[in-house]
């Protein structure tokens, strides 16, 4: 009975493998084993849009995922005024390197009445050779031969002689009301613009003075003051 047990053992340990935990076709089963997981696309471009009633922006919050998978937040502080028509785009890229100042290479055989000449030629200020540029308006209209409207980014100038005596603004959809003195007959008048802050512009007649209404393209603060040729309407 012995010996029977003793062959059996010996059996066993030649036919059993060295490492139980091997798989038996080494080239089906893959060893590799990793704790990364599969990220979502690279980050290169994100264009974010706001609603017309925004105007400044505070701060950005980004929530982003760290290494060990939570969840964790980063603000950063703006706290910048900006155009709600422009898009906001957060970008991705390399850091941007500080360019030195090239320094003044002065010889050793210069003497000190040149050196002072070249730091004073390189500390004067160019002269400006382009003369401001004038905004021209984004698009001008008219109504009959009293009054003209040019329509900019952020203001529209109105062109009159005319006196304006009330002016209002009415929400949803947003339009700035202004009536001026003039006693004269006409039709209602509309015009699509499309241009700037202003969609369209309706004039129409009444006993002894005409409403100009103003379309506008969302929520705006307003002013007006009078201007050498009439009244600006600024917008913010």
């Amino acid at each position: 009975m012995k010996k029977i047990i003793l062959i059996s053992s010996c059996v066993l340990a030649l036919v059993a493998r060295e490492n139980p935990f091997t798989p038996d076709d080494i080239n089906v089963t893959t060893l590799d084993s990793t704790n990364i997981s599969e990220n979502p696309p690279k980050l290169n471009r994100v264009v974010a849009k706001f609603p017309s009633d925004a105007r400044e922006i505070v701060t950005a919050t980004f929530s982003y995922k760290s290494v060990d998978g939570s969840i964790k937040q980063k603000s950063i502080d703006i706290n910048a005024s900006f155009d709600w028509h422009d898009d906001i785009i957060i970008l991705s890229q390399p850091p941007v390197s500080s360019e030195t100042t090239p320094s003044l290479d002065v010889s050793v055989t210069t003497t000190n009445e040149q050196t002072k000449q070249a730091v004073a030629k390189q500390a004067t200020p160019k002269p400006l050779s382009v003369l401001p540029k004038i905004e021209p308006p984004l698009k001008s209209i008219a109504f009959m031969d009293f009054i003209k409207f040019d329509i900019f980014a952020s203001k529209i100038e109105i062109i009159t002689k005319d006196q304006m005596f009330r002016d209002f603004i009415i929400n949803k959809p947003d339009k700035i009301v202004m009536d001026f003195k003039r006693g004269s007959e006409f039709s209602t008048q509309s015009i699509k613009v499309q241009k700037g802050p202003l969609k369209k512009a309706t004039i129409g007649a009444h006993k002894d003075y005409y409403r100009v209404v103003l379309s506008l393209d969302g929520n705006y603060h307003y002013a007006i003051r009078q201007s050498g040729n009439g009244y600006t309407l600024t917008l913010r």
